[in-house]
């Protein structure tokens, strides 16, 4: 078997269905363990996080404030794959697949409640006030397994050139070239230049330019999406109901003919949801962990919030504008059926690639600090511009094509970062629960040394 071969076996058993059954097995463990937080303190949740977006920092290590360090996670998490890959999820699953999708979310944000609480309590702090964190860190300085720490770093940093970069942008060319005529070249071009400028400025400019792109995003594309689901209006509730009656059926039957099994929507659903809000694989505690804030587990409601942000609203809308169109059924490639679920809109071939090109953006930005982290973990200061430079290099390549090779290989790379994450957050389970019972008891929180 030659090299892409046995990385296609490892990433048919890093994504199957098994290791998806492991995510959701993971996530309920942490549900169970801290009472179901993000039901049980929804409430509290919200005060703190979209109730306090204005404050600007709590206090302790970091240069950056919670919010913030949320908006580059959200920049993250928010890529092509909650508009195309939400979509490929339904012609691979049918609308059942949105029901596993939710399953995924609902216990991945006691998942990434989970990650972001460890990733502060752990993170590394420098006499400059700086810090540096995520699950390098606290599988290193939590499990006492710095080789272990060692394998994540390594993948993190090998994927982000892939699934964070390479990925994204050769998406985005491929939309701007078929919509709008734009040759690849200076698609890949501009995406290098605006890396080059954000990543100059290091996490405290990544964090203003998230903080700026993400929330305008998110707006813009919500009213696209609700602007379409007007004009569908009638197919709405049919769309919505189709979620829950297709998601036990057996072999469940729609329009065309089509038919899905129960195993089939839920790899497609739960799938999307891993992929698309990154609960588990470890990225996002990488951001959190810069956040200036007083406590661990406050930190860790805005990973909750992440969550929610990413797969129960944008997540939803996509799905419900694709499912009430109706014109998935008949299959085709996935990026034709998204547009033309929009295309309704009469702009919406032009709405599209701008949607698609923002979140290409930040996902870009956001992937490259987590690359560049996980790179200094293992080698130190020096490698930062050396990263960055070869990050923005790859970003002006991945406009030229689609390189399959480096693709397969990074979204491996992407699903074995989760193996030594998900075990950390096992084994650290008991402290999660210990730290959101002293925060919650008034018990002043202290770093460990």
């Amino acid at each position: 078997m030659n090299l892409i071969g046995w990385f296609d076996q490892l990433g048919s058993w890093v994504w199957g269905l098994e290791m998806m059954l492991v995510f959701l097995a993971v996530g309920l463990y942490l549900s169970v363990r801290t009472g179901f937080i993000q039901f049980s303190k929804a409430g509290v949740i919200f005060r703190e996080t979209i109730g306090a977006i204005r404050e600007r920092a709590l206090g302790g290590d970091g240069q950056i404030s919670p919010y913030q360090a949320t908006m580059i996670a959200l920049g993250a998490t928010l890529g092509s794959g909650n508009i195309i890959g939400v979509t490929s999820a339904i012609l691979l699953g049918g609308p059942g697949a949105i029901f596993w999708m939710w399953m995924a979310a609902l216990v991945g944000m006691a998942t990434k409640f989970a990650e972001a609480t460890l990733a502060v309590h752990f993170r590394q702090r420098f006499a400059d006030g700086s810090v540096s964190g995520g699950p390098m860190y606290y599988i290193s300085r939590g499990l006492g397994l710095p080789w272990l720490g060692g394998i994540f770093a390594i993948l993190a940093a090998i994927a982000a050139f892939g699934i964070g970069n390479v990925t994204q942008v050769s998406a985005l060319s491929g939309a701007l070239y078929e919509n709008a005529g734009i040759p690849p070249v200076w698609t890949g071009l501009f995406v290098a230049v605006v890396v080059a400028f954000v990543l100059a400025g290091g996490v405290v400019r990544i964090a203003k330019f998230a903080q700026l792109l993400v929330p305008f995003m998110v707006v813009l594309y919500l009213l696209a999406a609700l602007a379409a689901l007007v004009l569908h209006a009638g197919n709405l509730i049919p769309a919505f109901l189709s979620i829950f009656s297709s998601a036990f059926s057996v072999h469940a039957g729609v329009a065309g003919g089509v038919g899905f099994t129960i195993q089939q929507m839920i790899k497609a659903g739960v799938g999307r949801g891993i992929f698309s809000n990154e609960a588990g694989l470890g990225s996002a505690p990488i951001a959190h962990a810069q956040a200036q804030v007083d406590h661990p587990v406050r930190q860790g409601f805005w990973g909750v919030v992440e969550v929610f942000v990413d797969t129960i609203v944008v997540n939803t809308f996509t799905a419900l504008v694709v499912l009430s169109a109706a014109s998935w059924s008949k299959g085709g490639l996935p990026e034709d059926v998204l547009y033309g679920s929009f295309g309704v809109l009469g702009a919406g071939l032009r709405i599209m690639p701008l949607v698609l090109a923002l979140f290409v953006f930040t996902t870009v930005v956001s992937w490259a600090f987590y690359g560049e982290e996980s790179a200094v973990f293992l080698l130190g200061e020096g490698i930062r511009w050396p990263y960055r430079l070869a990050y923005i290099v790859m970003a002006f390549v991945g406009g030229l094509g689609s390189f399959g090779t480096l693709v397969k290989i990074s979204d491996t790379m992407n699903g074995l970062m989760a193996v030594p994450n998900l075990i950390a957050l096992v084994v650290l389970g008991g402290l999660v629960a210990k730290l959101t019972r002293g925060f919650f008891s008034g018990e002043p929180w202290r770093p460990p040394r």
